[in-house]
């Protein structure tokens, strides 16, 4: 998978919280061999020793950082995490998540997109977290996403793809947009049909 000009290794993303040990962590990432692995800026940030240890793992990995805004719930918190991200990570790439129903975790797509195009202005290379909703799909990508990230079901339920007619869907209107197929999964879509099609594990 190609996304914003970086050829990735993998088409897996690995997700890095919820781990029993660090140790598991690394040993998951040894295996899957992820093309990218995702992190919390908020979660890893409890405790500021704890969280440079994290950090410090992370990077020894030597596979590219995709750090998320979990846990956000309006535009303004995410902007601030993703800005924190970048300092912290030094990348401009963000998973954005804006988080608008909390029982499934579902993304409220309206804040997302505004969130988005300011993301897009500053500079930073948007992963957003969506729906299967080609509306939303179109008003991402005329706000400068280059990479649609729709959910393949609620966060950590592991369904399976709850939608496979509104993923099919989005593939065939954006063909050539690169697409990550993130949450719920359950387990890594591999191997893929196409190069531009991603998936997520959590």
């Amino acid at each position: 998978m190609r996304a914003y000009g970086v050829e990735l290794s993998s088409p897996l993303m690995l997700g890095t919280a919820l781990y029993d040990s660090p140790a598991i962590l690394a040993e998951a990432v040894r295996h899957g061999q992820p093309g990218a692995v995702t992190v919390s800026l908020r979660r890893e940030s409890a405790g500021l020793q704890a969280g440079q240890a994290f950090w410090e793992l992370v990077r020894g990995f030597n596979v590219p950082v995709l750090p998320n805004t979990a846990g956000c719930h309006t535009v303004r918190e995410a902007v601030t995490t993703a800005q924190m991200a970048r300092e912290v990570f030094e990348t401009d790439w963000i998973k954005l998540e804006v988080i608008g129903q909390g029982d499934l975790l579902q993304p409220d797509v309206f804040a997302l997109v505004e969130a988005a195009r300011i993301l897009n202005d500053e500079g930073f290379k948007v992963f957003p977290y969506m729906t299967e909703d080609l509306v939303v799909a179109e008003r991402l990508l005329r706000a400068g996403c280059e990479v649609l990230m729709p959910w393949g079901a609620p966060i950590g339920s592991g369904r399976g793809l709850n939608n496979l007619f509104g993923l099919r869907a989005l593939r065939a209107h954006f063909p050539e947009t690169p697409m990550v197929i993130d949450a719920g999964i359950g387990r890594p879509l591999m191997p893929l049909p196409r190069s531009n099609l991603a998936s997520t594990l959590f």
